[in-house]
């Protein structure tokens, strides 16, 4: 790998991604009723609170470094 080269992104990105897109596949391809379209929408709310949550953890720590 180069010098300065981004590193491959972190697990928990990728997972929360392919919920994101697991999610939106049920709801714009599958004719989604009932528990299955409660299922997609959970995928896609939990990955984004959890992005969420990261992200202020990231912040957070970089506060308290400077």
């Amino acid at each position: 790998m180069l010098a300065g080269a981004p590193g491959p992104p972190p697990w928990q990105f990728l997972l929360r991604g392919a919920a994101v897109c697991t999610g939106l596949t049920l709801l714009l391809i599958v004719d989604v009723h009932g528990v299955a379209f409660y299922i997609a929408w959970a995928l896609i709310v939990l990955a984004l609170i959890t992005e969420g949550a990261a992200t202020l953890v990231y912040w957070r720590r970089q506060r308290r470094r400077a």
